[in-house]
């Protein structure tokens, strides 16, 4: 099953987010910070990034300029609780969806899909 990391500070929504997730069948990794999670990815093969852009120290834009650099197919999904996510953010994530969103999981789907027809990811 694909492998997803889970990145946000607030843990009620992580754990709530990682419960959905395995109960679609994803294996699900999380980290309560940038730095840890940036760590994960860097030590674990991760198939996509499900991502919370507002955090302390190091907030979601930090994060996925870092995971771009090192690790450029790996797909991220931003969500955000407020609208004021920056523009240049947006270009560099696969989707960015409100924190709560009923898309979730179809985004996850189709961006993984995605990865595994272009032969990248272990998302088959």
């Amino acid at each position: 099953m694909p492998l997803v990391l889970c990145i946000d500070d607030d843990k009620t929504s992580l754990a709530l987010r990682k419960l959905l997730l395995e109960t679609k069948g994803y294996t699900v990794l999380t980290a309560t910070s940038g730095v840890s999670g940036i760590e994960i990815v860097r030590n674990m093969h991760c198939d996509a990034v499900v991502l919370d852009f507002q955090m302390p120290h190091m907030d979601g834009e930090q994060v996925t300029r870092i995971l771009r650099r090192e690790t450029p197919w790996l797909p991220i999904i931003l969500l955000s609780g407020s609208g004021a996510v920056p523009s240049s953010l947006l270009t560099m994530v696969d989707e960015h969806l409100p924190k709560g969103s009923a898309d979730l999981l179809d985004s996850l789907d189709r961006i993984l899909q995605q990865l595994t027809s272009r032969g990248l990811g272990s998302a088959a």
